[in-house]
């Protein structure tokens, strides 16, 4: 959709520390979250955390509670959270509009594979470094990024970005190898963690191996889950041409326990489902797959864009709702969307599904991100306790009705 963000401006980034001790941010709105806004507000933050929010005094438009406070009044527009997003391959970047989307999703699987390998690691790195750069200038704080061949964690560390580093599994790897490949913890900013590829495509051993070491290091696990046809026949017991696919990259799935259950049946079998694991698109699920996400308190992430472009087929997010799971959102790549901006996806959603509440909307984009990368205590909102970082949009709205459809379908 390529949006303008030439107005888009952080007050402070979530990867870096605050150097203001104490200091007053004004603007003509404040949205703490989607269904909290003040008009005329003010976010006071002190050592790096928000102390206080709170509507400007009459007559002190530019000052806070107490008049000796550094005070920064910003204009008529809007101090919000910063934006997550859930899911992204940055070192996918490099295959921006490389890829056809009309073979069929295997047939794009394996263009994938083969002009990865070709671009080389140099060029990966280079082409993630600058979309990378090009996501902190859309307003994304927070990500859960993907990374195969792990070549994205230094980019991610060397930015202000906050979020969680995945180290992606494939294939039959033995799974006694896979912290020995990771450094997995935590900084004060990131996350270094784990994730499964998908049911049809990593060892099941693998799959709880790498669940069971995020339990105890009490990190978040992610997922691509219920995203295509092949993975549903596969996952039921119709073989066919994925299990060809499979073998011709080296993975044997003879031993695999699939057969008479769908992707999401087979993930709870193996006990990879619970409220630490991000499940991420779920275009192919049935009503008793949805109820296992609730029962299981899986968190779930969604990248509509891409979806349409790689499946021709959209995320049933009305039927989610009525469920009470909570979407957050995600781009996915470049090699299958054409930015990898969360204003865009808003955006795309408020086309593609006008009956959703906006706030619904915008809620997927930072409460519900935040919720679903482990971070809700610190980003996602902007109450009391949490960081001091939050972004500055500069719009000029006669209501907050007004406001939250200017933000979510970014209309400046």
């Amino acid at each position: 959709m390529n949006q303008d963000f030439s107005k888009v401006r952080y007050i402070n980034s979530p990867g870096e520390n605050s150097l203001e001790t104490h200091a007053v941010h004004r603007a003509g709105w404040v949205i703490i979250s989607p269904n909290q806004v003040i008009e005329n507000g003010c976010v006071e933050v002190e050592n790096g955390l928000i102390k206080d929010v709170y509507r400007a005094f009459p007559g002190k438009n530019t000052m806070g509670k107490n008049r000796g406070q550094h005070t920064i009044d910003h204009g008529p527009g809007v101090l919000m959270p910063c934006l997550v997003n859930a899911h992204l391959h940055l070192e996918l970047s490099a295959l921006k509009n490389a890829l056809s989307f009309d073979k069929g999703f295997a047939a794009w699987v394996q263009q994938l594979l083969g002009k990865r390998e070709a671009a080389g690691t140099a060029v990966l790195v280079s082409a993630a470094q600058k979309a990378a750069k090009q996501l902190v200038d859309e307003g994304v704080g927070y990500i859960g990024e993907i990374s195969t061949l792990g070549i994205t964690r230094a980019i991610v560390q060397s930015l202000n970005l906050s979020g969680v580093w995945f180290q992606e599994f494939l294939g039959s790897d033995r799974p006694d190898t896979i912290i020995e490949k990771t450094r997995l913890g935590k900084t004060n900013s990131l996350s270094f963690s784990l994730a499964g590829h998908a049911p049809h495509t990593t060892d099941p051993l693998l799959l709880q191996a790498a669940k069971n070491e995020t339990i105890v290091r009490n990190l978040p696990f992610s997922i691509h889950l219920a995203e295509s046809d092949a993975e549903s026949k596969f996952i039921s017991g119709q073989k066919g041409e994925w299990t060809d696919f499979l073998m011709s990259r080296g993975i044997d799935t003879s031993a695999w326990p699939i057969g008479s259950k769908s992707p999401v049946q087979y993930l709870a079998d193996l006990g990879v489902l619970d409220s630490s694991t991000l499940a991420v698109h779920l275009l192919n699920i049935e009503s008793r797959d949805l109820d296992i996400l609730v029962e299981t308190q899986t968190q779930i992430c969604l990248c509509p864009r891409s979806n349409l472009n790689l499946h021709n087929r959209l995320p049933d997010i009305s039927r989610m709702l009525e469920k009470n799971l909570a979407p957050a959102l995600g781009s996915d790549s470049l090699a299958s969307c054409d930015s990898l901006s969360i204003f865009d996806e808003m955006a795309f959603i408020r086309q593609k599904y006008p009956s959703i509440d906006p706030a619904q909307v915008l809620s997927m984009a930072t409460l519900n991100g935040a919720r679903a990368l482990g971070l809700l205590h610190r980003a996602g909102t902007l109450d009391k306790g949490k960081k001091s970082a939050f972004i500055y949009l500069d719009l000029n709205v006669r209501n907050k009705t007004d406001l939250i459809e200017r933000v979510t379908t970014h209309e400046t």
